[in-house]
């Protein structure tokens, strides 16, 4: 039996674990930083944001308008993913991001970008965010 310590300091390892790999810069894809994308979302050029997650995850908390597109459904709607002002990817530590982005490459989507830090980083800067479709603040 494992002690709430023991689980805490565990549980504390693995986040720091996975920060570790959001940040590192093995992505494909160039990366757009959180403030960066906040900026081009406000404008006439805003690019498609599309979240990997599992639908449950994207309810917890999503960027503002994000399309979620599972990183198991990403091939069978591709065709939803073409957008002339370029297409940010994002998961919460960075895996299904480098997973999707070969994927989404085959199949000519350009101007794609990774959201650096992943959404980690972007609630972390407190930015706004969505949860169940509903704003919550901001």
């Amino acid at each position: 039996m494992v002690s709430r310590n023991s689980q805490s300091v565990l549980t504390g390892l693995l986040l720091m674990c996975l920060a570790t790999l959001a940040r590192a810069d093995d992505f494909l894809s160039p990366g757009i930083t959180p403030a960066d994308l906040l900026e081009r979302l406000d404008s006439d050029e805003a690019p498609l944001v599309v979240d990997l997650r599992a639908p449950a995850e994207y309810g917890i908390a999503h960027i503002p308008g994000a399309l979620n597109v599972p990183s198991t459904e990403l091939e069978a709607r591709i065709e939803e993913l073409r957008n002339s002002n370029g297409v940010v990817i994002y998961c919460l530590n960075g895996t299904r991001t480098r997973q999707a982005e070969p994927v989404l490459y085959a199949h000519d989507i350009d101007n794609l970008y990774h959201l650096e830090g992943t959404l980690q980083a972007w609630l972390q800067q407190k930015l706004p965010y969505e949860k169940s479709g509903v704003k919550p603040g901001w």
